[in-house]
């Protein structure tokens, strides 16, 4: 599903916007998952995989976006699987939002 990119700030300001959603939990497919953190990331899924990556190792949001250079971002939901901690799953924002039915303006 394709969605808008952000600007830092905005990503920023919309991620803020959602921490309370941090440890929580909600229900997809009859899976429930946690909800660990809601980060912002790059935009592209490539750059994506490699902020998670870093992230998970490192722990730090800021640090795990060195690498990047570009000027769009996402803000996803990071979350794992209530029975497999070890099986985590991220989901954008903007999709995220729609499958909750949360209403949300973003920029």
């Amino acid at each position: 599903m394709a969605h808008t990119a952000f600007k830092y700030d905005e990503a920023i300001e919309i991620a803020d916007d959602f921490e309370d959603l941090i440890d929580t939990d909600f229900s997809i497919n009859a899976l429930t998952y946690f909800i660990e953190n809601v980060l912002v990331s790059p935009y592209t899924e490539e750059d994506k995989t490699l902020f998670l990556s870093n992230f998970r190792v490192s722990r730090d949001k800021e640090g795990a976006t060195g690498f990047y250079k570009g000027d769009k971002f996402d803000v996803i939901v990071l979350a794992y699987d209530v029975d497999d901690e070890s099986s985590f799953i991220h989901i954008d924002i903007q999709t995220f939002v729609k499958q909750m039915g949360i209403t949300y303006h973003f920029p």
